[in-house]
């Protein structure tokens, strides 16, 4: 069964950008709504990716994996530091 698509979205373009645009759908052998829609949503799915990616140097990559791996033991100065009232409060 498919997806019902009731949701609509609507833009304005230039008419010179709407041709390229045209022509870039009609080669792709797309709809322009298709070809948008298909552009808009690889786009959307790039910026979200790089918000949730981080990207390290090999190098910083390695220390990571190795503090990841080899946790720093709790002493009694971070201890008594985790148990102090916070001057801040989490936004979630």
């Amino acid at each position: 069964m498919g997806t019902t698509k009731d949701d609509r979205l609507q833009i304005r373009v230039a008419p010179d950008r709407k041709r390229v645009l045209e022509e870039a759908a009609e080669i792709s052998r797309l709809t322009i709504s298709a070809f948008v829609l298909q552009a808009a949503e690889m786009r959307a799915d790039e910026v979200l990716l790089d918000r949730d990616a981080v990207r390290l140097p090999a190098s910083a990559a390695k220390a990571f994996a190795e503090a990841l791996d080899h946790p720093a033991e709790v002493n009694e100065r971070l201890a008594s530091a985790l148990r102090r009232p916070r001057k801040f409060a989490w936004l979630d």
